[in-house]
């Protein structure tokens, strides 16, 4: 039987993810060792604290089409199970053990399908994202022809990583009920939800200091709006919040934009913009009337981050409808007002009126609307941004999240809890 703590196997695309904050929290708070396994890794200045400390990361190769960030639809498949083979040759190489539990986030690429074979019997929990629609949701609901003739198809073949680690008796396990909601019903009586939280403290609200952003002091009596993503895409709505900042700074001459994230569109599904700048194109069909007043920072360190938020007067989180981003819990958590897109995945973190406002994806005005009623009483809006903080720091803050995932997994490891 396993002693706690456990020994942890973590396997993930990229490091740190979503699972390296996770396994650190596990290292630090409840004393786990975690060998984690990835097929890339962030620069370590955007590591957690327990790598080398009780965590080991280690990154593999992949070969075949696996290796291609992109592949043609009929391919989607084949690039999934070259990248599980991938991870499982590595890890049985190098026989990391002893191993009580295998957290998983697939992405898309089944990470831990073939750890069964590797370590047969010990329980797998895998990190679940997305289902994908044929003809809904995210960027389908829009796709003209310049998504192509095989996007339908693509679409209906991406599932099947998915399923096959569904099939293949691991422990499902999605962040909010809206992603399981998107599974086949025969399987979401099996999903655990829970959230992965984040780290409220480090957004939490400054008050009595000046605001500075990436080293530049924000003058008294400037407002400010922001926008944070991982890429500026379409999928997140940065052509949504660049229509709604251009007409605000057009009208106001005490606010400035800030927008965070990288310009280049990563996405897999989003066809058209795929490897492309889709900033540069956005500002070409909507030229900024003041580009002094839009400071684009690029991917940042996650502190320039904490800076941004708890510096806004207005978070903008217009993205399409997708799984809720971190940048949507960490806002809330930097006691900000939030105006965001009014759709199923945001409401079941936002609360209408009590945490936040959220306005018509498809009416351009409402968003004008919302934002000048926050700009030009800050005062009287105060209190969204106070519930939106109070309810991240209760429902999910890691702390209050992954003692959960922790007892979860001592359970299945044969420890009770």
């Amino acid at each position: 039987m396993a002693q706690d703590p456990l020994n942890l196997l973590c396997v993930e695309p990229s490091f740190p993810g979503r699972l390296g904050w996770v396994a650190d929290w596990l290292v630090r708070k409840r004393g786990y060792r975690c060998h984690f396994f990835c097929h890339s890794a962030g620069p370590k200045e955007s590591w957690p604290g327990t790598a080398g400390r009780g965590m080991d990361v280690v990154s593999f190769g992949v070969g075949g089409v696996a290796r291609e960030a992109a592949v043609t639809w009929h391919r989607s498949l084949e690039r999934s199970l070259c990248y599980s083979f991938g991870a499982w040759e590595v890890i049985s190489h190098r026989r990391p053990g002893p191993i009580d539990a295998v957290l998983g986030r697939s992405d898309g690429l089944g990470s831990s399908l073939f750890m069964p074979v590797f370590v047969p019997r010990t329980p797998v929990v895998q990190l679940f994202d997305y289902y994908y629609h044929g003809r809904k949701r995210d960027l389908a609901d829009e796709a003209g022809p310049e998504f192509g003739e095989a996007y339908p198809h693509w679409r209906r073949a991406v599932n099947a990583i998915d399923l096959l680690d569904l099939e293949n008796g691991v422990v499902p396990w999605v962040p909010t009920e809206w992603q399981r909601d998107l599974y086949p019903p025969e399987y979401r009586a099996d999903f655990m939800v829970l959230h992965d939280g984040i780290d409220a403290r480090t957004f939490a609200s400054r008050p009595g200091r000046h605001r500075m952003i990436a080293g530049r002091t924000i003058d008294e009596g400037t407002k400010i709006i922001t926008f944070v993503a991982r890429n500026l895409d379409k999928l997140r709505g940065f052509d949504r919040f660049m229509g709604l900042a251009n007409r605000l700074i057009r009208e106001r001459t005490d606010l400035i934009a800030v927008v965070v994230g990288d310009p280049r569109v990563t996405r897999s599904l989003d066809v058209a913009f795929h490897g492309k700048d889709y900033r540069e194109h956005v500002l070409k069909l909507d030229p900024p009337s003041d580009p002094g007043r839009i400071w684009f920072l690029g991917t940042v360190a996650p502190n320039v981050v904490a800076d941004v938020l708890v510096s806004s007067d207005l978070h903008v989180y217009p993205s399409r409808t997708y799984p809720a981003s971190r940048s949507l819990l960490q806002a809330m958590a930097a006691g900000r007002v939030v105006l965001a897109t009014d759709d199923a995945p945001v409401r079941e973190v936002l609360r209408p009126g009590v945490d936040g406002l959220l306005a018509d994806p498809a009416d351009p005005d409402d968003w004008v609307r919302l934002g000048k009623q926050v700009l030009d009483d800050p005062a009287g809006h105060a209190a969204l941004g106070a519930s939106a903080s109070a309810r991240v720091r209760e429902e999910y803050d890691r702390d209050v999240t992954l003692p959960r995932l922790a007892g979860r997994l001592n359970q299945l490891a044969g420890l009770g809890g």
